[in-house]
C-alpha cells in the first residue's frame, strides 16, 4: 500500500461530520461560517490507496482551515485517480452545492482551493467566477500540457482573462517537476495582464509536494501563508 506522508503543519484536532458525501471539518462556532473546498490532483495511483479525503495532505489542510473558522472539505471528484474532466467537474459542481446549502455554511463565502492536476479544472470558476466564490487558490498546480495532465477544453491561462476582481492565491515550487514548472508562468503572465490580484507565494527550495515531502521552516511558512490569505479573503 502507498505510503502516506504527513503533513508539514500539526493537524488540529476539530470535530467532523458527514454530510452528502463529504466529510466536514467544524470550526468550534456554531455560527454559518465561511467554507473552502479542496479539490485533489490526478492523476494518482488509487490501487490499495483511501481516497484523497483521507491523505494526511488534505486532512491537514482542512483542519487548519477548521482552526481558523472555516468549514472545509474535500471533494473525492476521481475515485479510480485517472483524470476525467466531466466526471471531475460533475463532482466538483455538486459538492460546491452541497457544501454552500449546509447549515453550518454562509454560502456566499466560499473558497475553491486546486491542487497538482487538478489546476486546469479551475478554468470555468476564473472565466465566469460565481458570486458567492470569494478566492480561489492554486498549490504547485498544473496550468497547462504536461506529463501528468493534458487540457481538455478551456484553458486556465485563457479563462483567467475572465476573473475580473476574483483573488488568486499561487503557491510555486521552486524545484517543481521539470514538466509542470514550464506551464505556470505563462498563466502569471495572463492573471498580471488581466489585472488579477494575484498573490504568489513562493517556495524556492520546494518540490512538488513540498507540503508533505520537505519539512522545512519554508515549507511551513508557506502553508501557513497560503491558509492565512485565503482564510483572510473570506473573512
Amino acid at each position: 500500500m502507498p505510503s502516506d506522508p504527513p503533513f508539514v503543519l500539526p493537524t488540529p484536532p476539530v470535530a467532523r461530520a458527514t454530510h452528502e458525501g463529504l466529510d466536514l471539518y467544524l470550526p468550534e462556532s456554531w455560527a454559518p461560517a465561511p467554507a473552502v473546498l479542496l479539490v485533489h490532483g490526478v492523476p494518482y495511483p488509487a490501487e490499495g490507496r483511501a481516497l484523497p479525503s483521507e491523505w494526511g495532505v488534505y486532512r491537514g489542510y482542512a483542519s487548519q482551515l477548521a482552526d481558523r473558522g472555516s468549514v472545509a472539505t474535500v471533494v473525492n471528484h476521481s475515485p479510480d485517480g485517472l483524470p476525467d474532466d466531466d466526471r471531475s467537474n460533475a463532482a466538483l459542481a455538486a459538492a460546491a452545492t452541497a457544501l454552500r446549502t449546509h447549515p453550518r455554511v454562509d454560502g456566499d463565502r466560499v473558497a475553491l482551493w486546486f491542487f497538482s492536476g487538478a489546476g486546469p479544472l479551475a478554468s470555468q470558476f476564473l472565466h465566469s467566477p460565481p458570486e458567492w466564490l470569494r478566492c480561489l487558490a492554486l498549490t504547485y498546480p498544473v496550468l497547462g500540457d504536461s506529463e501528468l495532465v493534458t487540457v481538455r477544453g478551456m484553458h486556465p491561462v485563457e479563462a483567467v482573462a475572465g476573473a475580473g476582481g476574483l483573488p488568486v492565491v499561487m503557491t510555486i515550487a521552486g524545484r517543481e517537476l521539470p514538466d509542470v514548472a514550464p506551464t505556470q508562468p505563462p498563466f502569471v503572465e495572463a492573471a498580471r495582464a488581466a489585472g488579477v490580484q494575484l498573490q504568489l507565494i513562493e517556495v524556492p527550495e520546494g518540490r512538488h509536494g513540498f507540503d508533505v515531502l520537505d519539512h522545512t521552516d519554508e515549507s511551513r511558512a508557506a502553508v501557513t501563508a497560503a491558509l492565512d490569505a485565503v482564510v483572510s479573503l473570506l473573512a
